[in-house]
């Protein structure tokens, strides 16, 4: 089966909060050429570790779940 990918300029992928659960999700998005990692963004409250494992493969990464709503 082909994978495609996504038109990038029409879709986008935020998780409120940045779990492990999103990180797996976010990587295989990025690895099967879904989406570039500019058009997935999460949210990271507190947890500094969790901004950089996101911010290393090239997510936009947000410290309020309102400004990932809004970008």
């Amino acid at each position: 089966m082909e994978i495609l990918p996504i038109p990038a300029e029409s879709f986008k992928v935020g998780f409120i909060e940045a779990g492990k659960m999103a990180e797996s999700i976010a990587r295989g998005v990025v690895a099967s050429g879904v989406l570039p990692p500019n058009r997935i963004c999460t949210a990271v409250h507190s947890n500094l570790n969790r901004r950089d494992v996101f911010e290393s493969f090239g997510v936009n990464v947000f410290s309020t779940s309102e400004e990932l709503e809004s970008s």
